[in-house]
């Protein structure tokens, strides 16, 4: 990329949209156990020093074009020469934007651009809303939507998948953990965030989801949490250091990237959960395109450039199989 700046906790969090909000560590004194706080025992708990963290520069890898799987890929798309990929670029390290630039960058992006050399083709990523990329694919607006979604059941009704990571859910608070959040439990009666369109704010809103807190809860014979929407990932970080929120839910490649970049002004409790597969979002009336990604996908495993951009990310839930529509709920 043209452009390239470090990432601290204010680049990380206080990015335009974010410097609104307040950002900036805190000293906090939690409740005591006694008073289902979070294990300070009334002592002050301080995050600590902040320090730069430099982004992961973006990766190129070295691929050539694959004649059978590019003659997979429809008439349309083949003579445009160019993949619209949409993304919603607020989920670092998967996709997202530095400080001062509108360059996208992550994972996502990475592995899209080894995929379009595979099929022969140029990409271009443009910058989407969340819950609405699927729509967008159906409207013909992108041919393919990489933004880390969870392939499921539900979303495989409106398009096909070909998946190529796997992730689980984690919860993130505020550091010290001052509601004393350590499980699902825990989260019944609080506040908290997701990202719009996720499968998190539905496990946070929806009693009949795999996952569902709301259920936990009623189970429980508790509250159910108090669920809140934002429009972006980068909203709800903002949300909870702005002690909005009391806690959130994210995948945990995003959560663990949030903790290492924000000079532990959060941390990461309970257990992670729900591990199920990413998949890139194919529209179901491109006849031979899943095919195409999927090969494509199967052969950036198969040669270990997948594994060099994992790499490159710190990312852990690679796959060994590229499978269409593979959703396990």
């Amino acid at each position: 990329m043209s452009r390239r700046t470090r990432l601290s906790v204010l680049t990380a969090l206080c990015a335009a949209t974010l410097l609104a909000a307040g950002c900036g560590a805190t000293t906090e004194k939690p409740q005591s156990q006694d008073n289902g706080g979070g294990g300070g025992g009334g002592s002050e708990c301080t995050p600590g020093e902040v320090s730069d963290v430099p982004a992961p520069k973006p990766i190129a890898v070295d691929v050539p074009a694959d004649d059978a799987l590019a003659g997979k890929v429809p008439a349309n798309i083949k003579a445009d020469g160019t993949l619209t990929i949409a993304t919603d670029a607020s989920y670092p390290p998967n996709e997202f934007t530095l400080e001062g630039s509108d360059e996208i960058i992550g994972m996502d992006v990475d592995l899209g651009n080894a995929i379009g050399k595979v099929l022969g083709l140029k990409t271009k990523f443009v910058n989407a809303s969340f819950d609405g990329i699927l729509a967008g694919l159906n409207a013909g607006r992108y041919e393919l939507g990489m933004s880390s979604f969870t392939d499921t059941k539900e979303r495989e009704q409106t398009v096909d998948f070909a998946t190529y990571f796997e992730a689980g859910t984690s919860t993130m608070v505020r550091k010290c953990n001052p509601k004393g959040i350590n499980s699902t439990e825990d989260l019944c009666g609080k506040t908290v965030g997701a990202e719009n369109g996720t499968t998190q704010l539905d496990q946070l809103t929806k009693p009949d989801v795999e996952g569902s807190v709301v259920k936990a809860c009623s189970d429980a014979g508790k509250e159910p949490p108090k669920g809140q929407g934002f429009p972006k990932q980068t909203d709800v970080n903002a949300a909870l250091q702005a002690n909005r929120i009391d806690a959130y839910l994210a995948d945990t490649p995003v959560v663990n990237y949030a903790v290492k970049t924000t000079g532990n002004a959060f941390e990461k409790v309970g257990e992670d959960t729900d591990a199920a597969p990413y998949g890139i979002a194919i529209p179901k009336k491109a006849a031979g395109m899943k095919e195409a990604v999927q090969g494509a996908v199967q052969q950036l495993i198969s040669d270990g450039n997948y594994q060099k951009i994992l790499d490159n990310w710190g990312l852990t839930g690679g796959v060994k199989e590229s499978k269409i529509n593979g959703a396990i709920y």
